[in-house]
């Protein structure tokens, strides 16, 4: 097994598309990364991502002790909204377009460099 350039270069992109996407979505509600008081990861992805290097890399910008796994949140998620009266009333979910936004691609390119060691 051997890490190649193309997989560095997917890491590259996902890492860009992600953190291009926090920034775009806290630019959205006008707030600062500081003060976004936990992110949970879904999935697959929380689940195995190493968040002390996922922040090394620029792939979250926040505090490591601010980021929690939060596991398969699908199923739980589905059933809070079938289940919760407040959770089905149009209107208390915005959907946001990231790749739509004026500055995606600016964002997404300067997301895009790994910060230097």
């Amino acid at each position: 097994m051997a890490l190649t350039k193309n997989d560095i270069r997917e890491l590259q992109l996902a890492k860009g598309a992600i953190a291009s996407g926090m920034r775009l979505l806290l630019r959205c509600w006008g707030a600062k990364p500081d003060v976004v008081e936990v992110v949970h990861l879904a999935g697959a992805f929380g689940n195995y991502v190493r968040i002390d290097s996922a922040v090394r890399i620029g792939l979250l910008e926040t505090a490591p002790c601010r980021i929690h796994a939060a596991g398969n949140t699908a199923l739980q998620g589905a059933k809070m909204t079938l289940l919760s009266p407040t959770l089905r009333f149009p209107g208390t979910i915005e959907h946001i377009a990231l790749a739509s936004e004026p500055k995606f691609q600016d964002t997404f390119i300067d997301c895009l460099p790994f910060p230097a060691m």
